[in-house]
């Protein structure tokens, strides 16, 4: 992904270097993207915080990192004293990770826990184009594919075309996009990705066949033999055609008390 943004880890303002920032990950997994943006800004004073639903990957060797196991679709508790305490919030691709009903109240937690003046980041991911719907067959299936992938678990795959309208029903104010072109297989950013890159994204929908129902994936596969079928023509299409989703950082910003 960075390799997509040419290395920005976050297009927020940040605060002024002599000030301690104070940045939460939200869906941090293993911390990556915290130690990542302390090596990028050496120059700042950093207080690094995560949270995720599970603490499996979380290192035992990293003390500037504080991580804590949280369902971010509950409150923080207020023992944490996170009210009003976080510079920027950061949140990437949970299209997968949080139910469509769950982001309101998401985006509100996340709202009362950043300082007045502080920013949100959020990532994600266009998908499926509707004004530009594909026409190679297994492209067209791949993106039936998704919507099945989320809507049968209540989720949606089309979120990042709504994020800008939920930040701003959520109360937040100057709500702005950046995007950047996420090219895969011959639409790759640098050609020896090509391959890699193809072949690395078709992978992710292989574990898909133990969730098919019995009747299959409509208008994709009915078996999970045919599905590893059509994920191999898919490879294929995407090696020598491309596949280009636009890959979304929208950010907006928590108000400042009036004094």
């Amino acid at each position: 992904m960075k390799g997509t943004t040419e290395g920005a880890l976050v297009v927020t303002p940040l605060p002024p270097k002599q000030n301690i920032l104070r940045v939460l990950d939200s869906g941090c997994a293993d911390g990556t993207w915290l130690l990542d943006l302390e090596t990028q800004h050496p120059t700042h004073q950093w207080e690094l915080h995560g949270v995720d639903i599970g603490s499996s990957l979380f290192p035992s060797n990293r003390p500037e990192l504080d991580l804590r196991q949280h369902d971010i679709r509950e409150q923080f508790p207020t023992a944490w004293g996170w009210s009003d305490y976080f510079d920027v919030i950061h949140q990437r691709l949970l299209i997968w990770g949080l139910p469509t009903s769950a982001w309101p109240s998401v985006l509100r937690s996340q709202l009362d826990a950043l300082k007045p003046g502080g920013w949100i980041q959020l990532v994600e991911v266009e998908w499926i184009d509707p004004k530009n719907p594909h026409t190679l067959p297994e492209l067209q299936k791949h993106a039936l594919m998704q919507q099945w992938s989320t809507s049968t678990f209540g989720m949606d795959i089309d979120i990042a075309y709504k994020i800008e309208g939920l930040l701003t029903e959520a109360g937040f104010m100057n709500v702005r996009k950046t995007q950047f072109a996420h090219g895969y297989g011959a639409l790759a950013r640098r050609p020896d990705q090509m391959h890699a890159s193809a072949e690395l994204y078709v992978e992710c929908f292989r574990s898909i066949d133990a969730k098919m129902p019995s009747g299959g994936i409509p208008g994709v596969a009915k078996t999970p033999s045919e599905f590893h079928q059509f994920l191999d023509r898919l490879e294929i299409e995407i090696k020598s055609h491309g596949y280009q989703p636009k890959l979304d950082f929208v950010c907006a910003q928590k108000a400042l008390r009036n004094t």
